[in-house]
């Protein structure tokens, strides 16, 4: 007989940005679920060289990148991906239910690579779609390793039902599209959670729903909330509105012939601001084929208005970066859809880079010298930093490296940014709105600001280490 109704258990994401995995054990209902399986990306690529490959899961979890089970209520939580390209392999049973993804940043959903096959895993139907869409633009490996999981999809305005266990995704807005957060009817109590949100985005209007839905949908008192604290200890006023207005009054008095930027290929909205100033003042835009295929498959899904634009196949302004013979399926699908409907003069080679004039954006995701060296050097051009809280989302924060590198050309930098996380103005705001219980801080290395801010409310504020548990009695 188990002591407890309800156990939260705390694998990841506290006292650090990043790498989200939260065990929910409801004893009444017999049920165990992950809240996200993400892994924290900045210590990943502190132990991994980029490219470089972990050799096993156990290696991740002396890494302490996963989570050890040995301390833990569950069963082969984890696949053996050298067995499993065998046809014969099988994953062995496991008692955890299902793992919820709020949203598809990889500190949110990494670890889904190494997860069992038998486990359920539930997410929005674009948050698949996206993350299928990373998969594929890669080659499989034991970390972009997503195939032959077992997919449960939801949209906003869907409840779900894990043997009795009620969970009601709602949408919020981030700085990638198909984010949730999650309302949990346990058998003891509501515990919410936030995944990552803000309120200064186009589409605050979907935090504001899921506010709604927590606190005039005749709920009882919310027993735990897990809030996003990533911003916290500092805030600034921004939207993304003021990016496109930045942008606009550097082009006012643009001296420039070109402009490099960087920003995550996940943000769309930073994707379609760029296009579009780019569309406005007759600027072409140059990506890479990855990016384009990327794209190409967001623009498939002709349910989501707002992934429709910028349009990879019919925006000519926008051209793609190729070289050679294509290597891979998802350069020939990519080739083969602008082919098809004649956009081929879209496409231009490494060695066509020096003939670009001018007026051109070039997207970079790292320090490409291979590509910047390119550009004719009697063009005057600039770096725009508008990288969403890279510590986190990028693969790898080379900010610094490139702003030194282009120093040295005498390309000046600016940063033109929007963050994806709430600012504290708007975390305050919102707690106090859903008047918890307990409020347990996650990603964010600053939860000791909520026990100051909160130290004159009846909320009971939980800074919790990892490895943590939180019984709800």
């Amino acid at each position: 007989m188990k002591n407890s109704a309800v156990r939260l258990t705390f694998l990841g994401g506290v006292n650090e940005v990043g790498g989200n995995k939260i065990l929910l054990e409801d004893f009444n209902y017999n049920v165990k679920i992950f809240l996200d399986f993400g892994i924290n990306i900045k210590n990943f690529n502190d132990k991994f060289e980029r490219y470089e490959e972990p050799s096993s899961v156990k290696e991740l979890i002396k890494l302490g990148l996963l989570p050890n089970t040995e301390h833990l209520s569950v069963e082969n939580l984890y696949t053996n991906y050298e067995a499993s390209k065998s046809q014969e392999y099988n994953d062995l049973e496991t008692n955890v239910d299902g793992i919820l993804i709020t949203h598809p940043h990889r500190d949110h959903f990494y670890g889904l690579s190494f997860i069992n096959r038998n486990i359920p895993v539930y997410t929005g139907v674009f948050t698949k779609k996206i993350i299928s869409a990373y998969y594929k633009c890669s080659k499989v490996s034991i970390s972009n390793n997503y195939g032959g999981l077992e997919w449960k999809l939801f949209r906003t305005g869907d409840v779900l039902n894990i043997k009795g266990l009620k969970i009601i995704p709602v949408h919020v807005d981030h700085s990638i599209p198909a984010a949730y957060g999650f309302i949990i009817k346990t058998s003891n109590g509501i515990v919410v959670y936030t995944g990552d949100f803000r309120m200064h985005g186009p589409l605050s209007s979907m935090t504001q729903d899921f506010l709604h839905e927590i606190t005039t949908k005749g709920l009882d008192k919310i027993d735990v909330l897990i809030c996003e604290g990533t911003h916290i200890h500092r805030g600034a006023i921004e939207s993304e509105n003021n990016v496109e207005k930045n942008l606009e009054h550097l082009f006012a008095e643009n001296p420039y012939d070109f402009l490099l930027v960087k920003y995550d290929r996940l943000d769309w909205d930073r994707f379609r601001t760029v296009s579009l100033i780019a569309k406005k003042y007759g600027w072409k835009f140059v990506i890479t084929e990855k990016d384009a295929y990327f794209y190409y498959l967001m623009n498939k899904d002709e349910i989501y208005e707002t992934m429709k634009n910028p349009n990879i196949i019919e925006d000519d302004h926008i051209l793609i970066l190729s070289s050679g013979n294509a290597r891979y399926r998802w350069q020939e699908k990519i080739r083969q859809a602008l082919h098809k409907k004649k956009k081929g003069f879209r496409f231009i080679k490494y060695n066509e880079i020096n003939e670009l004039k001018s007026q051109f954006f070039f997207y970079i995701t790292s320090l490409q010298k291979n590509i910047i060296e390119k550009i004719n050097p009697n063009l005057k051009g600039a770096f725009i930093s508008s990288s969403i809280d890279p510590y986190t989302e990028e693969y790898i924060d080379n900010n610094r490296t490139l702003t030194r590198y282009f120093r040295k050309r005498g390309i000046p930098s600016y940063k033109v940014h929007a963050s994806g996380h709430a600012m504290p103005h708007h975390l305050i705001n919102f707690i106090n709105s859903v008047n918890p219980k307990y409020l347990i801080p996650v990603h964010t290395e600053h939860p000791h600001f909520f026990k100051t801010l909160f130290n004159d409310s009846d909320i009971e504020v939980l800074v919790l280490e990892k490895n943590d548990r939180f019984d709800l009695d």
